[in-house]
């Protein structure tokens, strides 16, 4: 369903969609005047203004409608003005005004759109009348997406009035964002984070959509700031401002302002604790990165995958929290949609292990991943061979670093540790 304000949403920040082309957007996207007349300007208007007074046919016309509308029957009352055809310019402006309104409640926005801006556009009506008549027409313009023309009625109702409306405001900011006019947003925006009684997020969203569009980070991230110095418990802010300190490669802050938004309680979604993780790893901290990403794999917040869980691997075995790696290395295994990829996992599970002398472990794992994909084989032989070894199997290690000879690219140690293997087994009197 339309609304005349669209709110802006933090996935909204980053994935905007085209409607205008710049050539139709140049021609058609208006100024606005924001220096506004003063009360004793405005005054002097509405004195000099001419009355009129509906006549008394009209005016039966009117009452007989609004008896109805109040009798909650819109229909009647929208088919009592719609067969009248008032004589004079005022008589119309005030029925087409109604009439509109009636219709704008039934949701017919195209018909009531034409009605108020002729009862606009003829600028007959008293003052505060026709004030009301150019809100009304702008708002109808702007839900229809007619945003020029909501942009051009607003700026006369300005105008018109001299009054700083924050909605006003709100609402032309909103429709250059929609005519992609990014730059026009500022003004508007900033008028009515001034004007408002009580600090609205939105205007804020506005600024930092315009300044993202136009890649400037750094007036984004002072928005966000002075937004949240007013906002604090807007917690989407903190994490874009988080991001944005990252497009700024202020990594410190950027660290500091997430873990702001984590302690806080504010993460939604997977991506909020990705991110962190990618934060620590990136402020070299690779424990709190690998702890993180399996502490929320286990809660079942970040969903379990083979990218999530050999993040957690990596980030232990970075860490030298082998015991750990080697745990997330065997999960990212079992999640792998490939045998390279799971045959890869499997080798890192090894190498972790033998980095724990945990030899039994590292051998199943090294055979895991010979037994899925050759490509590699002749290293990991020599890895099967160096876990034997050390756990003073030497039959098995010389068994497998035998087998690492048939692959050229080990052949020349595999034979050295052939002979070595032989060397250490007979200088303990152990045949093989």
């Amino acid at each position: 369903m339309k609304r005349v304000l669209k709110t802006l949403s933090v996935a909204s920040l980053f994935t905007f969609v085209s409607f205008v082309s710049a050539a139709v957007q140049a021609q058609q996207v208006p100024e606005v005047n924001y220096d506004l007349p003063t009360a004793e300007e405005v005054q002097a208007a509405k004195d000099s203004r001419r009355s009129y007074t509906v006549s008394d046919r009209t005016g039966r016309r009117i009452l007989a409608a609004f008896e109805l509308f109040e009798e909650d029957d819109i229909q009647g009352a929208i088919a009592e003005l719609s067969d009248f055809s008032p004589s004079s310019d005022f008589d119309r402006a005030y029925v087409n005004r109604y009439l509109g309104t009636f219709l704008a409640n039934e949701d017919r926005t195209d018909e009531a759109l034409e009605l108020v801006t002729e009862a606009a556009d003829l600028d007959v009506l008293s003052h505060s009348d026709q004030t009301a008549t150019l809100r009304l027409a702008a708002d109808l313009n702007l839900q229809a997406e007619n945003y020029a023309e909501a942009i051009r009625y607003y700026a006369r109702l300005l105008q018109f009035s001299g009054e700083h409306d924050a909605n006003v405001y709100l609402r032309i900011a909103n429709a250059y964002y929609e005519l992609e006019a990014f730059d026009k947003i500022i003004r508007p925006a900033d008028l009515a984070i001034e004007h408002f009684e009580e600090p609205n997020k939105n205007p804020y969203v506005l600024k930092v959509a315009s300044y993202y569009e136009r890649e400037m980070f750094g007036e984004a991230v002072k928005t966000l700031e002075s937004g949240l110095a007013v906002l604090p418990a807007e917690s989407d802010w903190w994490i874009q401002l988080g991001n944005f300190y990252m497009l700024e490669e202020r990594i410190d802050k950027a660290l500091e302002t997430m873990e702001i938004a984590y302690l806080a309680g504010y993460f939604e979604s997977e991506n909020h604790y990705r991110a962190l993780v990618q934060m620590y790893a990136n402020n070299e901290i690779p424990f709190k990165a690998g702890r993180t990403m399996a502490r929320y794999i286990e809660s079942g917040d970040v969903e379990l995958t083979e990218i999530n869980a050999r993040a957690a691997a990596s980030n232990f075995d970075a860490a030298r929290e082998f015991d750990s790696a080697a745990q997330w290395y065997g999960i990212a295994a079992e999640q792998a949609d490939s045998d390279t990829q799971k045959a890869d996992r499997y080798r890192r599970q090894g190498v972790a292990y033998l980095r724990i002398q945990d030899y039994d472990n590292a051998v199943e794992a090294f055979e895991r991943s010979v037994a899925l994909d050759d490509e590699d084989a002749g290293s990991i032989f020599m890895s099967i061979a160096e876990a034997h070894y050390y756990s003073g199997r030497y039959r098995e290690a010389l068994a497998a670093a035998q087998r690492a000879t048939d692959y050229p690219s080990q052949r020349r140690s595999a034979r050295s540790w052939v002979g070595y293997i032989r060397a250490t087994a007979e200088r303990k009197g152990i045949s093989i």
